[in-house]
């Protein structure tokens, strides 16, 4: 069975998004365990969460689900890192 091109990049797209929302997962995980947010920007987590409404923005509208898929988990993920960043950094602030 030969795979159309076309199912081959969708196929491209959907592991590069999954690798995309994974590679946020080891910086969550050690900014809960450690509830340190040093070294965490709070304006690159901005513009990239910026970034990556409008590309979901242009997903919803050519409908491709792929990048619709990738760009929701990973604003959500980030959002999670947001959520935390502000949440420690009050603790951070009452430590100092």
């Amino acid at each position: 069975m030969i795979m159309d091109i076309g199912h081959l990049f969708e196929l491209v797209g959907t592991t590069g998004s999954v690798i995309m929302c994974a590679s946020s997962i080891p910086q969550l995980i050690k900014t809960y365990r450690t509830k340190c947010i040093t070294g965490l920007s709070g304006t690159y987590l901005a513009i990239l969460m910026i970034g990556m409404s409008f590309i979901l923005s242009y997903a919803l509208y050519v409908k491709n689900i792929v990048f619709i898929f990738g760009n929701s988990l990973s604003l959500t993920l980030t959002g999670l890192l947001v959520v935390m960043w502000f949440r420690y950094r009050r603790t951070e602030k009452n430590i100092v």
